[in-house]
């Protein structure tokens, strides 16, 4: 699945660079994007994002520091964007971290660019920690309503749920996600801005982002890979589409694990007795099962209730002879019977140079979630305090 992508606000343009980082890690690229921000400092931090699409832009007039959507370069950022599109891109993707100044021009903006492009466009968003501010929490639900009736889906990601997860230093190895551990490993660690000093927390939780959407990506791209390295069930960009678009909120959660280092005679032992290749079997089929419950409770971008999800897709991803096949259509079947609808789509992603096998899972068509319900707990006390005292 191809995208052309744009980050709005310092946290939209991090994701973005870290997304373009982890696309060109691969042979197959599937992404484009630039970022524009009000920040110079920020947009000057950039790695991956071309110096020619880094956008600044800022509000003139100092009594009015918040007008971004009247200074937001539209025209120019559609310029980029038919520039960038080849005639075989699938969809737009806007990123921005809820709860900022820069989350309230999104709208403006998407209406803008559907005049012109024909793409669905999704959102990226983040939703901030408990520790930024209950004006912060409650101006993030006011912008992801106004999103959810303006994009064609929007990803959440939790910054509270995942605060404790990530690692605290990008290098040290701690933390609960080894995808975001291992990215952090292979990639680069941003430069420190003066006086900005790096966030851990921010930096980890945008290679988390970035290694969920690359996967996806590319699995949906497997036309474009070698012959001798196809997936058994495609799963291509219509069948992403056809699970995200229109459905509103989405989640998307990704557990792995490393596999065991083949040992010297295991290729001999495996045509030994029978009983031998039974227990291989069920350890692949649990392994795969554990994976799917673990992306689905824990690794998930944001809590999610399985018996309010209307659409979901599942994909497997590692090396084609770890693939448990009972594995994996135990998972289908567990979440068939879970989610409210009946759409549930499948497929796998072999990828041969890797020690891990892992389950991607996207939720979708969500009425809430307990963390939005958390904010609109804390928007009706704001409300409430609001409210003049009765004489």
């Amino acid at each position: 699945m191809r995208i052309l992508a744009i980050g709005l606000g310092g946290a939209g343009s991090r994701i973005i660079d870290k997304l373009l980082e982890h696309d060109r890690m691969s042979t197959i690229h599937c992404v484009e994007g630039l970022a524009a921000d009000s920040d110079a400092d920020e947009l000057a931090s950039l790695e991956m994002v071309p110096a020619d699409r880094r956008l600044f832009f800022s509000p003139l007039d100092p009594t009015q520091p918040d007008d971004m959507a009247a200074h937001l370069p539209k025209e120019e950022i559609l310029s980029h964007l038919q520039a960038m599109d080849d005639g075989d891109i699938d969809a737009l993707v806007l990123c921005c971290g809820l709860g900022g100044t820069h989350a309230s021009v999104v709208s403006d903006l998407v209406s803008f660019l559907k005049k012109s492009l024909m793409e669905p466009v999704f959102g990226i968003c983040t939703l901030p920690r408990a520790s930024e501010g209950d004006l912060c929490l409650a101006r993030a639900l006011d912008q992801l309503e106004v999103l959810l009736g303006t994009l064609d889906g929007v990803i959440v990601f939790d910054n509270e749920a995942w605060k404790e997860k990530v690692p605290a230093n990008p290098g040290s190895g701690t933390g609960t996600d080894a995808e975001a551990i291992a990215g952090k490993l292979l990639g680069k660690i941003r430069p420190e801005i003066p006086g900005k000093p790096v966030d851990p927390f921010h930096e980890a939780m945008d290679t988390l982002i970035a290694r969920r959407i690359s996967l996806l990506l590319r699995a949906g791209e497997c036309s474009l890979r070698e012959p001798e390295n196809l997936p058994e069930v495609v799963l291509d960009a219509g069948e992403i589409l056809n699970t995200i678009q229109g459905m509103g909120l989405l989640t998307i959660g990704y557990a792995r694990e490393e596999l065991p280092a083949a040992r010297p005679l295991d290729h001999i032992l495996r045509f030994g007795p029978h009983t031998r290749s039974v227990r291989e079997c069920h350890v692949k089929a649990s392994r795969v099962v554990d994976l799917a419950r673990r992306a689905v409770f824990q690794e998930i971008s944001a809590d999610t209730d399985l018996s309010q999800v209307k659409k979901a897709l599942v994909l497997i991803a590692g090396p084609s002879h770890e693939m448990s096949m009972k594995g994996f259509m135990t998972v289908r079947r567990w979440l068939d019977r879970s989610i409210q609808g009946l759409e549930l789509r499948s497929g796998d992603y072999p990828v041969k140079e890797t020690r891990y096998l892992g389950i991607l899972v996207i939720l979708a068509g969500m009425e809430t979630l307990p963390r939005i319900e958390e904010l609109r707990r804390t928007r009706k006390r704001l409300q409430g305090e609001d409210k003049p005292t009765p004489v």
